[in-house]
């Protein structure tokens, strides 16, 4: 995923160049204004873009980056307490805990270059 967000930081360096060159452009009025607003605008917009994904995986990599700690423990003392308390349910926020531990290490898997089961087949 790093490498993912530094091709895309030197794409959005490139576009950034290019719309400063373009803006460079009018005050010297080396072309046609109309075709060199239009070509800024398009610019502007691929930028916004390509920034707005940016924006995305660092959100992704900050939420799944992090070390994965062993929950296991920690996860078969809350069952056996809410079991405890209301046999036969587990609550939904320990689910929610438990799917989200899941989704951290399929992507920890995915990260080293493993592969899961399911992927196999495919």
């Amino acid at each position: 995923m790093l490498e993912i967000i530094e091709d895309i930081e030197a794409k959005i360096k490139v576009l950034q160049s290019q719309i400063e060159n373009r803006k460079s452009c009018e005050r010297f009025n080396f072309s046609h204004e109309s075709d060199n607003q239009y070509k800024l605008l398009v610019l502007m917009i691929e930028l916004e873009k390509w920034e707005a994904s940016l924006k995305l995986l660092v959100h992704y990599q900050n939420k799944r980056g992090f070390p994965v700690k062993r929950k296991s423990k920690d996860f078969e003392k809350m069952i056996q307490l809410q079991i405890r308390d209301m046999p036969g349910s587990i609550r939904r926020e320990t689910c929610s805990l438990m799917i989200e531990y899941m989704k951290q290490l399929e992507w920890k898997i995915e990260n080293n270059d493993g592969f899961l089961l399911d992927d196999v087949g495919n």
